[in-house]
């Protein structure tokens, strides 16, 4: 594969590059086409029909973008019926190679290589061999034809500026502060921190989560030692650096030892009881109100979230801080981050109207111009340059959207900007208006520790062949309902560890061995 990305390269570069729909350009309404967009609504922003962003892509690109908003909650379902069926929007948003893979994609969704010379600005960042990371997550997205050619069916999200964020420890630091605690370096030394505060605060919790077992056991493996579940999967295999294959993480000895941490937590009164049933709001609340101390998550809802609400409770001593990296026993010091850039993107189908504008409308968000527009809407409307040259929200919108629970989102979905809107080309410096220093500070924290090699990306899953994917959906369907239905009860003590082994045979006799057997083939192809 790499071999013939070389030479589709090669010819790229040979390509002139062709402009991108000019700025000064506009369409009258008569010269409107109406395109589909089907995208995944997350519960923060909602996606709205007539925003700044959409009224600019329309006068400039001549497209008129129907948003078909489905919400967070049955997005997965209905991609897969509209998949299943051939029901696809123009556009679709929130593709990743796993939730479209088992479909046959070569006769619905057009071929992004064979208009390279359409996406030169793309094609540019996408195989990009001076960003070898970022070279190595686009393999992950490009397969092959019927006739053996190669073929990519996603226009994957890129990282334009984004700020550093890892799922990583994080501890109440006034609590370390008020106790002379040390700062732990280790997953023993964390746990005497923890029963340590856990006796001077009876009432507090350490473990939790907002998606069950799986989100913790998602945040922990991989730091400890062992692997799997990812930062979002609900699968249990990885790529194991130490060896570079992909291996599924519970059928390891070492996985054992992370349930075990966690079953004798549960036994010492450090873990949630309503971690099973948590979802992301009942989470925010215990720890905005001092019930849940310890964080293993997504380190931006400190600054975004945390913080502010400490504040506003008018606890100001309250402060989470960042824990460095914890030795395991198993492997050097590590921890996993998101991948770079994002798994998913954007698939255009073969029936979508006036192709080359929209084509061309991609192309152009994968620029600096385009960037701008899809992160901040138009100067002079929604943002303005400050004194040093960064773009800064209009007040208008920065007071209109003070009160909600999440401002980011908010602001964006005013918009029709960000991440969860229509951006691919992700500028995330709306965050410095909002929350301060503070976000930024951490992010510093983790690129250095990235730097030094303390946190690694997490590798995107590899691209498989309609077959393969056919397998790996059956095989990982299997495997999580046997794993979600006997976790718990290891971790609350209805299920003996002392029954581990005949657990893993359960997983090696659900077909683990073969779901690595097809990630490894896929991944060294």
């Amino acid at each position: 594969m790499k071999k013939l990305t070389a030479l589709f390269l090669a010819l790229l570069l040979a390509v002139t590059v062709m402009p991108v729909a000019s700025m000064a350009e506009t369409y009258a309404e008569d010269d409107l086409v109406t395109v589909t967009f089907m995208m995944n609504e997350n519960a923060n922003q909602t996606l709205l029909q007539d925003t700044i962003v959409l009224n600019y892509i329309k006068e400039h690109f001549g497209l008129d973008i129907q948003i078909m908003a489905i919400p967070a909650s049955d997005f997965s379902t209905k991609l897969s019926t509209s998949f299943a069926t051939n029901d696809i929007a123009d556009v679709t948003y929130g593709v990743t190679t796993a939730n479209i893979g088992a479909f046959d994609l070569e006769y619905m969704l057009v071929n992004l290589m064979d208009y390279a010379d359409q996406l030169p600005n793309y094609f540019g960042l996408a195989f990009d061999e001076n960003n070898p990371t970022r070279y190595e997550a686009t393999q992950t997205f490009m397969s092959t034809n019927s006739e053996g050619e190669d073929a990519m069916y996603i226009l994957h999200k890129m990282e334009y500026d984004r700020v550093d964020i890892a799922p990583i420890s994080a501890i109440r630091g006034d609590l370390l502060d008020e106790l002379g605690l040390e700062r732990p370096t280790s997953w023993a030394e964390l746990y005497d921190v923890m029963l340590a505060i856990k006796e001077a605060h009876p009432d507090v919790y350490f473990f939790s989560s907002r998606a069950g077992a799986q989100r913790i056991l998602a945040c922990l493996a991989y730091g400890m030692g062992s692997g799997g579940f990812g930062t979002f999967d609900t699968i249990g295999i990885y790529l194991e650096p130490e060896t570079d294959t992909w291996t599924y993480g519970p059928t390891q000895e070492s996985f054992r030892s992370v349930v075990q941490y966690l079953a004798n937590a549960w036994q010492d009164g450090l873990v949630d009881p309503d971690y099973a049933s948590n979802d992301a709001n009942n989470l925010w609340e215990k720890i905005s109100t001092g019930k849940v101390v310890y964080y293993n998550d997504n380190n931006s809802f400190i600054s975004r979230i945390f913080e502010p609400a400490f504040t506003s409770a008018g606890n100001d001593d309250w402060y989470f801080e960042l824990l460095a990296p914890l030795a395991n026993d198993y492997t050097p010091t590590r921890t996993l981050r998101y991948e770079l850039d994002w798994s998913d993107g954007v698939a255009i189908s073969k029936d979508c109207p006036a192709l080359d504008r929209v084509l061309a409308l991609f192309d152009w968000m994968y620029t600096d111009e385009g960037a701008r527009v899809m992160n901040f809407g138009v100067e002079g409307e929604s943002y303005y340059i400050d004194e040093n040259g960064n773009p800064m929200i209009v007040d208008e919108i920065m007071e209109s959207t003070a009160g909600a629970a999440d401002q980011y989102a908010a602001i964006n979905s005013v918009i029709g900007t960000g991440i969860w809107g229509m951006a691919m080309y992700i500028d995330e410096g709306i965050y410095r208006q909002i929350y301060g220093d503070l976000f930024f500070e951490q992010g510093d924290i983790i690129r250095g520790w990235t730097e030094e090699g303390l946190i690694d990306y997490k590798y995107m899953t590899p691209a498989f062949t309609l077959e393969e994917q056919e397998e790996v959906t059956e095989l990982t369907m299997e495997l999580q309902t046997q794993f979600d239905s006997n976790i718990d009860a290891f971790i609350t003590g209805t299920r003996s560890m002392d029954e581990w082994d005949d657990f893993v045979q359960e997983q090696l006799d659900a077909g683990s061995e073969r779901l690595e057997e097809l990630y490894n083939t896929a991944y060294k192809r």
